[in-house]
């Protein structure tokens, strides 16, 4: 009996100590009338802790249920809280395709965030679509965004990455035997500026060419740079998975195969403003929580089948082989979170023709807050 009147008593304090906190803190101001009426029952709850011991365990049940029934309300306006919807921009590419599935798996619903995908061929784009605040997020390759930030935008971060090794191909049509044979050809990149451009230059100089012995163009998506190339328009391009798959079965030489160097490289991932980190630091959190739970859902083989239908919806494609190279690949080349190096950013940065002549510190535009934070919540729940 004694522990019995113990439990019963401290559960009837708890229950009041709650009313008094609701009271105070405004939890149900949003419900009509009910503020004075919490103040009344917690006053009443005090009253019930002195009655005798015969009574107690009446008046808690009594008291438990009246603060169930209360607290209902206010339980199912935080469950129905309406999502806070951003924008986000991406381009097309397997480094990218982590975000797609984030999106479509539900991952960033879990945190409170509608993400509404807008696809920009290039990073460009994007980059100003940013800038003047038309949308909140990127998840675009970050040359595009180092070289804005060199020429003054210093608004703009990267929080993290979705790929921090190279993992473009580098291809011809067949009818280029030598390196030599690509002077004076075209070569199609998605933008100037873009991670494609980049990539196409550095290939272009490990078969020891000048970036001038060929001319670059601005074609557009991967799907559209593969047309491009088997239809005789251009002479070469960068591809990633699953072209790259599609490239070697159709016999294609490939001169530069980045994805089997360890050359780190930052090939895409989240950026935002850091004003806008400033104004709603919270939101971020929660984007880089989705994009980290869609990285998991993508790695996880019982998804597979989902995996390969929002893989099939991002690249407009239903062939199996080449969505399951795209999965198999960066489930491998892809770290558990959204890293970003400064290896991986110091490299980028010296290896573009034009990054490399600015005096650029690559840690000055990064933030890993979220990503110590992302890896302090992992390790918490384990």
């Amino acid at each position: 009996m004694t522990t019995r009147y113990w439990c019963s008593r401290n559960s009837l304090e708890r229950i009041q100590e709650c009313f008094d906190k609701l009271s105070m803190n405004g939890t149900f101001l949003t419900i009509p009338n009910l503020s004075p009426l919490i103040l009344s029952l917690s006053k009443d709850v005090r009253k019930m802790s002195r009655q005798p011991t015969h009574s107690l365990k009446i008046i808690c049940s009594i008291a438990s249920a009246i603060f169930l029934i209360l607290l209902l309300p206010a339980l199912l306006s935080a469950q129905t809280k309406p999502l806070k919807e951003i924008r986000v921009p991406y381009a097309l590419g397997g480094s990218t395709s982590f975000f797609w599935v984030a999106q479509r798996s539900g991952a960033f619903e879990k945190h409170g965030l509608k993400v509404l995908p807008i696809f920009m061929r290039g990073g460009r784009e994007a980059v100003q679509a940013l800038i003047s605040r038309d949308v909140t997020m990127l998840q675009q390759g970050s040359s595009g965004v180092i070289l804005a930030w060199a020429q003054g935008a210093k608004d703009l971060v990267v929080l993290g990455a979705t790929g921090n090794k190279l993992d473009y191909v580098f291809v011809s049509t067949s009818a280029i035997k030598k390196p030599e044979d690509l002077r004076g050809k075209k070569v199609a990149i998605s933008q100037l500026g873009a991670s494609t451009d980049f990539t196409a230059r550095l290939a272009v100089r490990q078969l020891g060419l000048n970036e001038k012995d060929v001319t670059l163009l601005s074609i557009g998506a991967q799907g559209e740079r593969w047309a491009a190339l088997a239809g005789g328009h251009v002479d070469a391009s960068v591809f990633q998975p699953p072209i790259t798959l599609r490239a070697r079965k159709a016999g294609l030489p490939v001169w530069v195969d980045f994805s089997k160097s360890d050359y780190e490289y930052v090939v895409a991932g989240p950026v935002t403003l850091r004003s806008f980190i400033k104004s709603d630091r919270e939101t971020v959190m929660n984007f880089m929580r989705g994009l980290a739970d869609g990285m998991d859902f993508y790695r996880d083989e019982k998804n597979k089948g989902a995996v390969h239908k929002y893989l099939g919806e991002f690249y407009k494609s239903n062939n199996i082989d080449e969505l399951e190279e795209t999965r198999r690949v960066y489930t491998q080349v892809t770290p558990g979170l959204p890293v970003v190096t400064l290896k991986a950013m110091e490299n980028m940065i010296a290896s573009d023709r034009m990054l490399s002549t600015m005096n650029i510190n690559g840690a000055d535009v990064m933030d890993l807050s979220f990503l110590k934070q992302l890896e302090e919540e992992r390790k918490a729940k384990k």
